[in-house]
């Protein structure tokens, strides 16, 4: 692999740091220095993370490269050829099934963070890889016989059946917040219960009757 130059480098970084404090796509920076440099996009992606990984032991190195924008290997993960077209291919075949992005990507994460971040992946592919998605939808069409063209709108179907996915999905989505907050709700119970029960355990080793009373008072003469 041909090593590009410092200033090279410099350039990617801060092309990365532009790109990611917008939640834009890190494949489509490498992409496009590999063709501005006439580097291979892995060389260029290669590249990148040597030198990230490289600034975390050699704070010169570091000082050179990356100056006020500072980008930590830790907090840029790219998502890999494989990885892509999973994620392409699992949201394209809910849409295909009459299911929402969003409870799609709900069914493949709990985590926000990560449920942000494949909404924006997915984005960015339609935006800039229509190839892949053409590519994915092949499969899919070959694997179920039938794929639907995120590029067409309406394609799905009748309007009536389209605009009843919708409020399906919508009832789903607002059944998975509900069961979200109930479920938060009894966690924190827990902790509650949690903390009257070391309270009790703790009065009940001094053997004091008056505080067992006080300590009813407190958590159970309310409810009675």
């Amino acid at each position: 692999m041909t090593k590009l130059r410092d200033a090279q480098i410099k350039e990617l970084m801060k092309n990365a740091y532009d790109v990611r404090t917008k939640g834009g796509s890190l494949s489509k920076v490498f992409e496009d220095f590999a063709n501005k440099t006439g580097k291979a996009k892995g060389s260029v992606r290669n590249v990148y993370y040597s030198a990230l990984k490289k600034t975390e032991s050699d704070a010169e190195y570091k000082d050179a490269i990356l100056g006020d924008f500072q980008l930590k290997a830790t907090k840029i993960i790219s998502f890999e050829d494989g990885e892509a077209d999973f994620l392409l291919e699992k949201i394209l075949i809910g849409i295909t099934f009459g299911k929402s992005v969003r409870r799609t990507i709900g069914e493949m994460t709990d985590s926000p963070k990560l449920a942000l971040r494949y909404q924006n992946k997915y984005r960015n592919i339609l935006r800039f890889e229509k190839q892949r998605v053409e590519k994915v939808r092949q499969k899919i069409i070959k694997t179920y016989g039938k794929c639907c063209n995120p590029y067409k709108e309406g394609e799905k179907g009748d309007a009536v059946l389209d605009k009843l996915k919708r409020e399906i999905n919508g009832l789903c989505d607002r059944i998975a917040k509900g069961l979200k907050e109930e479920n938060d709700k009894l966690k924190q119970r827990v902790i509650e219960l949690v903390k009257e029960n070391e309270e009790l355990k703790q009065i009940l080793t001094q053997k004091d009757d008056r505080a067992i009373d006080k300590y009813f008072d407190k958590h159970y003469k309310k409810s009675i």
